[in-house]
């Protein structure tokens, strides 16, 4: 049973996810205002999730490496827990680096085994920044998709819509300083990271970090835009409203959920990988 400090986080997390949603999407908190109706189902779609989060803070307050699976059996069905699982293995875009016979390198951009993007050489230093703009994307955006998953909710995203939102994401980090430092910061803390918890508070910063630059609401937005208006705010509230309590209990249950995504995320960690690559062809150019 929630305690009543656990009530007034409650509170204090769908309190701030509605001001998040006033301060970044004046239309749409018009309109949820305008129907009582609506707002009912906004704010009880964020305190839904920010009272999960707070019952699995407690069970992961200590120990959060150990045993996840079983700890969150005891508090989610297993459909649930599958969508955690399978969070970080929905691509964006798999990104291919190869050598050429001239000694150049070329990167390839597919989805689903099919061409994403047309294949690029790696010629000069533009194209490569241009390669780690779009691996730079790709990151945030699966780390978002992540958090949808581990609020219940299947993500699937079409190949357009998926083109546009990494589109924007680059757009974003092109015109933010503080948003170019919050993803070298996580690259660091994750080549660093020597365990799969390690790696997991390194997302988790990275999430809390693009709640601070006011890129989520964006990136949410976009990747949402093949639902109804209706399912699309409710998904951010919670989204919004996860994160917020995550950030307000140190990020443990969320964490904890992370690192069990990381167990069969092969292609997130090539991401990484890639950068370094790139880097290294960059330097040698």
């Amino acid at each position: 049973m929630a305690t009543a400090a656990d009530n007034k986080k409650i509170t204090q997390a769908v309190e701030e996810t509605l001001e998040y949603i006033k301060t970044n999407a004046p239309e749409e908190f018009s309109k949820i205002n305008a129907d009582p109706k609506v707002r009912d189902a906004i704010t009880e779609a964020a305190r839904s999730a920010a009272a999960e989060q707070v019952k699995l803070a407690h069970e992961f307050a200590s120990r959060p490496d150990q045993d996840i699976r079983k700890r969150l059996a005891k508090h989610l069905p297993d459909d649930r827990i599958k969508l955690i699982e399978e969070a970080l293995c929905i691509p964006t875009f798999c990104m291919e680096i190869t050598p050429k016979r001239d000694g150049k390198h070329q990167v390839q951009l597919t989805r689903g085994g099919e061409e994403f993007l047309p294949r690029r050489e790696l010629g000069t230093a533009a194209d490569i920044d241009w390669a780690k703009l779009k691996q730079y994307a790709s990151i945030i955006v699966e780390a978002v998709m992540l958090v949808i998953q581990a609020v219940g909710i299947k993500a699937s995203v079409s190949r357009r819509t998926m083109e546009l939102t990494i589109e924007e994401v680059v757009v974003a980090i092109k015109n933010s300083a503080a948003l170019r430092k919050t993803i070298d910061t996580f690259i660091s803390s994750w080549t660093k990271a020597g365990s799969a918890i390690s790696k997991a508070k390194a997302i988790f910063y990275l999430l809390k970090d693009l709640k601070a630059a006011n890129i989520l609401w964006t990136i949410i937005k976009s990747l949402c835009k093949e639902m109804s208006w209706l399912d699309w705010v409710k998904t951010s509230a919670q989204l919004t409203a996860l994160i917020i309590l995550a950030i307000a209990s140190d990020g443990a249950a969320l964490i904890a959920e992370i690192a069990l995504a990381l167990v069969a995320a092969v292609d997130f960690a090539q991401k990484i990988a890639n950068l370094v690559k790139l880097e290294e062809i960059k330097q040698t150019l």
